[in-house]
């Protein structure tokens, strides 16, 4: 069979044309909303469109829908794209909304995670079956499992349900007996009460974990954090890794 030139040169272009494409889902991909920074033990991820979790490991870019689920001693950690740092602990559910009007926005349906903001911008909230909490500025750790524990370590908290609202702030507790019950008058945290679980994750060099994310190099996404080590604070730009 013969194959005049103009074809061949068709299929010429067609084939570096579609060489110059990334694989696969990249290029597909929607809005990157976090990446993973920390991973121990049995961590898994199930995408908005996949029916099965998977294995979550680091540098992996998280979008809107995705699901977290860590099994027994297992913890993962993650920065958001709006500037936040998020620790979950084991046996959590945690959740990436696919749709949301409020910005930074995550679901914690069961579980444990500890949240910071990494630098003055930043915005949080983690909605959970008894209230949302709005993490404002702040560190603060939020515990769902009958009942909700909130704790606040630096800054404030909101604390809100249909039943009503309390603001929390530094060395404060409070917590939510279910859906139907008003968040509880905020009162001080007694030193039995202060977490550590949280200090059990340890990221040493966050920027090693990460690489460019997007259609090609002009088009690679940096993440603007700031880093707090021995008392000192400095810049680090981050960039992502294409799922």
């Amino acid at each position: 069979m013969k194959i005049s030139t103009r074809t061949m040169l068709a299929l010429a272009t067609a084939f570096a044309v579609t060489a110059l494409l990334p694989a696969g889902p990249a290029f597909c991909a929607g809005k990157m909303a976090a990446v993973v920074i920390f991973v121990l033990g049995d961590v898994k991820i199930k995408h908005a469109d996949d029916k099965d979790y998977s294995e979550l490991k680091l540098n992996d870019a998280l979008q809107p829908g995705d699901s977290i689920k860590t099994g027994p001693g297992a913890k993962a950690s993650l920065v958001s794209k709006g500037g936040a740092e998020l620790r979950i602990n084991e046996n959590s559910t945690f959740n990436i909304p696919g749709k949301s009007k409020v910005q930074e926005m995550y679901d914690l349906t069961v579980g444990q995670v500890w949240g910071r903001m990494l630098h003055k911008m930043a915005k949080l909230n983690v909605r959970t079956p008894s209230a949302v909490c709005a993490v404002r500025g702040t560190e603060a750790d939020i515990e769902q499992k009958d009942t909700l524990t909130v704790k606040v370590y630096e800054g404030h908290v909101d604390l809100t349900n249909a039943q009503g609202k309390q603001s929390l702030h530094a060395g404060q507790i409070s917590t939510v007996a279910g859906a139907g019950a008003a968040p509880a008058a905020p009162r001080q945290m007694s030193s039995s009460e202060v977490g550590k679980w949280q200090e059990g994750i340890d990221v040493k060099d966050m920027t090693k974990y990460m690489d460019e994310v997007g259609l090609s190099g002009k088009d690679s996404k940096k993440l603007k954090i700031k880093l707090e080590k021995g008392g000192k604070t400095k810049d680090v730009d981050i960039q992502l890794k294409k799922k």
